[in-house]
């Protein structure tokens, strides 16, 4: 790297070789940072490998926290004890005029902007402050991973050193930053920590909880939170008051935000549809609208000709642009499955599609979930019961179906008998999904009896994630490297039921999902989606007990434990054994 360009040097660090989007990479990068990145690029700077130039230790240089966000240094500034340096920057004609005194400037005017943050919540009181503090302690209870910075702090839930509730921090933990906050008079925080508070509390209010997500892996700051709920604004067909009709710039994020979630409730009730795009390395997600509905059009051919197979009619429909199905023959036809190896014929239709779900998208393995008793679930919804809060992982299903190219790959690796075991920890971990969402579909968060209890948000909007096998555990474990997730609910109890259902994609090798592929995805999961919602109905209406049976580790030991084709008997002896299978 001696002698390279330094500015594309820096951006090659911060996307981890043009893996991650430029403006969330190089959106954790502090104002006088990206300034020093702009005087690199226009000057031509080089860079140097401090070792073959010790005299570099204290001028202008770059490297990299153990987190992943770079950093840019100047004379005089350490990075603090985690930040590796990469390499010094070599200016051809010497540092340009002006540069340390831009960037004094730039910092200045960062530090101040924080430490608004502080005097307008010290304006508004100790309660106030209370009330913040209290609603983020609950919501970072059950949301999923983040890590933003405000300035040179960073706050997360993720590793040894998060500081906001997680895995690895309680809630009621000294390193909990916010049960800190809330045993401290508010005139003893910190303009960071002030800042943290207002501005996480402000993009909350703009939407739903998983905004949390949206500032993953970048600065936190009010400019920066300002310009995104402008810009969500006007993705949602509004737009934003003028920042002279506020009162303060402080006050005008909530402004904004009120604005914000008013305008895409608006535009969700007009039938819009929308997706999130995840950077998994910086946890980082964006909110996007298609432009145009997706119907019918979106599903692919080899779906079809899966769903042809017990619904007739159904293609011609579903290429004519809806994506309604006349279910009711099927789910009133002979319960018995057409082959072997199924309980039901549900069971069979299900796995089939999602199956053909794998095939009309090229991914490697297919995957949907619910509960077992759906005619349990509802009656226990019906009476206002919490029971159904505290199920265990056995009570769902997830039918997992491995494409026959990713079985082949490990066939012909001489890893065969890897596939009941990915197949049987792929099931086991979307169980422990639909066990983590009940309490918020089943809407009893707030009974006494769950209040220790873990539980997230159920997920809403359908993402596509890329490159998720450089940070989920469960997805570096079996090589998830690319995955679409189409989460739906259905009514039961006359009520709908949020994350309930899902269907899931993914790729353990090869390229990255496109919205083609998102679009048939959310298409053919609308048309799961019917099938679970005939099937619950029906169900309700006739008070009939249907269990589905299938898809337990015994289940796929069964079908996938040897070579030989789908629905061999494993040989004997074989034993099958997941984590959380008894239940959490």
């Amino acid at each position: 790297m001696a002698h390279a360009t330094a500015g594309p040097a820096v951006r090659h660090l911060a996307t981890i070789g043009e893996r991650l989007a430029p403006e969330v990479a190089l959106g954790a990068l502090r104002p006088a940072e990206r300034h020093l990145l702009d005087a690199m690029e226009a000057a031509g700077a080089t860079v140097t490998l401090p070792a073959a130039d010790p005299d570099h230790a204290g001028g202008y240089r770059f490297g990299q926290l153990k987190a992943g966000k770079v950093c840019i240094l100047r004379p005089g500034e350490t990075g603090g004890p985690e930040l590796r340096i990469v390499a010094g920057i070599d200016w051809p004609a010497g540092a340009p005029e002006g540069l340390d005194t831009e960037c004094a400037r730039l910092a200045a005017h960062e530090a101040a902007e924080i430490e608004t943050c502080r005097r307008w919540l010290v304006d508004k009181g100790g309660e106030h402050a209370a009330n913040l503090v209290d609603r983020l302690r609950f919501l970072f209870r059950h949301v999923g991973p983040i890590r933003l910075y405000i300035g040179d702090s960073c706050y997360t839930n993720l590793g040894r050193e998060g500081n906001l509730v997680g895995k690895s921090v309680g809630p009621e933990s000294d390193r909990c930053r916010m049960k800190v906050l809330s045993e401290t008079p508010l005139g003893q925080w910190s303009a960071e920590d002030a800042c943290f508070v207002v501005c996480m509390s402000a993009l909350i209010s703009s939407g739903t909880p998983s905004r949390t997500e949206e500032f993953s892996g970048t600065q936190l700051t009010p400019t920066r939170l300002a310009a995104f709920l402008d810009g969500r604004i006007l993705a949602y067909d509004g737009k934003a008051p003028d920042a002279a009709e506020s009162a303060s710039p402080i006050g005008r994020l909530f402004e904004l935000a009120d604005l914000a979630r008013e305008l895409r409730a608006r535009k969700l009730e007009s039938g819009a549809v929308v997706y999130r795009t995840v950077q998994s390395m910086t946890i980082n997600k964006k909110e996007h609208f298609f432009a145009n509905p997706v119907t019918g059009a979106d599903v692919p051919e080899k779906f079809l000709e899966t769903l042809s197979g017990f619904v007739p009619s159904a293609p011609e429909t579903i290429r004519g642009g809806a994506l309604d199905v006349d279910w009711q023959p099927l789910l009133d036809g002979d319960p018995r499955p057409s082959q072997p190896g199924f309980g039901s014929r549900f069971e069979e239709v299900l796995h089939q599609l999602v199956g053909a779900a794998a095939a009309g998208t090229g991914s490697d393995v297919s995957m949907s979930r619910g509960p077992r008793d759906t005619l349990r679930l509802s009656t226990l919804l019906a009476e206002g019961s919490v029971e159904p809060g505290h199920w265990k992982t056995s009570e769902y299903y997830c039918c997992v179906v491995p494409a026959e190219g990713f079985r082949r790959r490990l066939t012909d690796a001489g890893a065969a008998a890897e596939v009941p075991q990915v197949v049987r920890a792929i099931a086991a971990r979307m169980r422990w999904n639909g066990w983590h969402f009940m309490p918020h579909a089943a809407a009893v968060t707030d009974d006494e009896s769950l209040a220790e209890r873990d539980w997230f948000f159920a997920p809403s909007m359908p993402d596509m994630t890329e490159w998720t096998s450089h940070h989920h555990q469960g997805h570096v474990a079996n090589g998830v490297r690319h995955a679409i997730r189409v989460p739906f609910g259905i009514t039961l109890a006359g009520a709908h039921r949020p994350g309930v259902h899902d269907l899931r994609l993914m790729r353990s090798e090869g390229d990255v999902y496109t919205l083609r592929e998102l679009r048939a995805a959310i298409a053919m999961g609308e048309i799961l989606r019917g099938l679970y919602q005939e099937r619950a109905l029906r169900l309700e209406k006739r008070a009939e007990t249907a269990v589905v049976d299938d898809f337990t580790n015994a289940w796929y030991q069964h079908r996938y434990g040897t070579q030989t084709p789908e629905g061999t008997q494993a040989p004997e002896g074989t034993q099958a054994t997941t984590a959380k299978e008894n239940g959490v």
